[in-house]
């Protein structure tokens, strides 16, 4: 196969963990040599021709009460003895430095550490936790090189809060980079995220800390895209807000607390900065929620989905919820906290649906306007007398789009007066809304 692969051999824990911006730092992987050595090699068989391999950890293969001796020694030796011509391991700065590097100098393999800077500044280095100086990092890259072998930096771009401020920002990264161009064969520009179990995590939910989206990273790193040394690493991991089990609480009531909640404002500052629709489902059809939860087990869904789901169209629609969260996705109505809230309805005061209805058409607003080159149309289906379409409605004619309504007054009136409910689940509206479809999209279908 040739070229590059990547595999993560966890083994104990990192014997720092406190760094603020990390979780993988924190967690304890009990696993025996035979199994490690067992599963690089297994890789290893399966993926014939690599000459380069890098090894992930969560800590530092060059710590040995996470690694023993003699343990790094198969590592390298099975690698060497694969055919791999390079190898990066990873270590923090403290293991380099206590350390003899023999071990690593193996005939026919070029062995490169990875150690993080994240950033050249004493004092941001405090802040995050790293348990490092500038100078330790200088002087375990300097140890590695003396002795022949390679250095990886990582540096980390927005990684703590005190970088609201841009011009700070640039100021750090380029110094950073620039320390590390000196010290260092290869260097990683990576994005920050957070990760769960991290101090990091708990500052993103409060609202203090944001992860840089695309547009704003590409400006942050634009100098250092042309360096041939310089990587750039946008989206390191499948980045989604996560909640841990211990996290999760059920979100039931109304109010202002209830749509603003933290919880919420991740989720729908991710939909608009983040997430991408998917490709080819360029017809926007909005839903409301369901009381039944994920929406797809409900009543409601699933009569609306049986009844719109044969048709050449349906693969082309887009579903995207509207309710007190904000806009959801179709593919994410099955995370926490969609899965996990009750908006009462029957406790809302006309101040409460005010404040719904303002806050969700900005919601809807933001949404439609962070993804308008995707939808060619919009279709919504909600009661006609709703909070939620009134929302929508707004959102729709601050930007100037068109709306198309599938459920009129008249028949929704209708269903009404035999005190049908849920109305939108009702044979008579399901019709209703596959008629709007048919005659709105049938015409584009080849």
């Amino acid at each position: 196969m040739g070229g590059e692969a990547s595999i993560i051999l966890e083994s104990g824990r990192c014997s720092w963990g406190k760094c603020y911006f990390c979780g993988w730092g924190k967690r304890k992987v009990d696993v025996t040599p035979q199994e490690l050595i067992g599963k690089l090699q297994r890789f290893l068989d399966k993926k014939r021709g690599i000459e380069k391999l890098k090894i992930f950890s969560s800590g530092s293969l060059l710590d040995e009460k996470q690694f023993p001796r003699w343990v790094l020694k198969k590592i390298l030796q099975t690698v060497r003895d694969a055919g791999v011509r390079e190898v990066v391991i990873e270590s923090r700065v403290e293991h380099v430095l206590r350390n003899s590097l023999n071990d690593l100098i193996v005939d026919g393999l070029k062995v490169t550490v990875a150690m993080g800077l994240e950033v050249a500044d004493d004092k941001i280095l405090e802040l995050l936790n790293k348990g490092q100086t500038v100078e330790e990092y200088v002087k375990a890259a300097t140890k590695l090189r003396e002795r022949g072998l390679g250095v990886r930096t990582y540096i980390l771009a927005n990684p703590h809060p005190i970088f609201k401020d841009e011009d700070l920002q640039q100021e750090v990264l380029d110094r950073s980079v620039e320390l590390a161009l000196k010290h260092s064969d290869s260097i990683v520009i990576i994005n920050t995220y957070p990760h769960v179990d991290s101090e990091l995590w708990n500052d993103y939910i409060r609202g203090v800390w944001r992860p840089l989206d695309k547009g704003q990273f590409e400006k942050l790193v634009a100098k250092w895209e042309s360096n041939p040394k310089v990587e750039i690493d946008f989206n390191n991991f499948a980045f989604i807000p996560r909640f841990p089990p211990e996290k999760r609480v059920k979100l039931r009531g109304v109010g202002i607390e209830y749509l603003k909640h933290p919880y919420y404002e991740v989720w729908q500052d991710y939909f608009l900065r983040f997430y991408t629709p998917p490709k080819g489902k360029v017809y926007l059809l909005f839903l409301p929620c369901a009381y039944k939860k994920p929406y797809t087990k409900s009543r409601t869904w699933k009569a609306i989905l049986s009844g719109i789901s044969g048709f050449p169209f349906f693969k082309k629609l887009h579903i995207v919820a509207v309710s007190s969260p904000g806009v959801i996705p179709y593919e994410y109505v099955k995370y926490y906290p969609f899965t996990h809230y009750d908006w009462e309805e029957w406790r809302e005061t006309p101040e409460i649906k005010r404040q719904y209805i303002e806050i969700t058409s900005v919601r809807v607003e933001n949404y439609l306007r962070a993804h308008l080159d995707h939808y060619k149309k919009y279709i919504a289906y909600f009661r006609p007398d709703s909070e939620t379409v009134k929302a929508v409605r707004r959102a729709f004619e601050r930007i100037g789009l068109k709306l198309i309504e599938a459920l009129d007054m008249e028949t929704y009136s209708k269903i009404a007066k035999e005190g049908f409910k849920p109305a939108v689940a009702h044979p008579i509206a399901v019709e209703k809304l596959k008629t709007t479809l048919k005659r709105e999209l049938f015409g584009e279908e080849d």
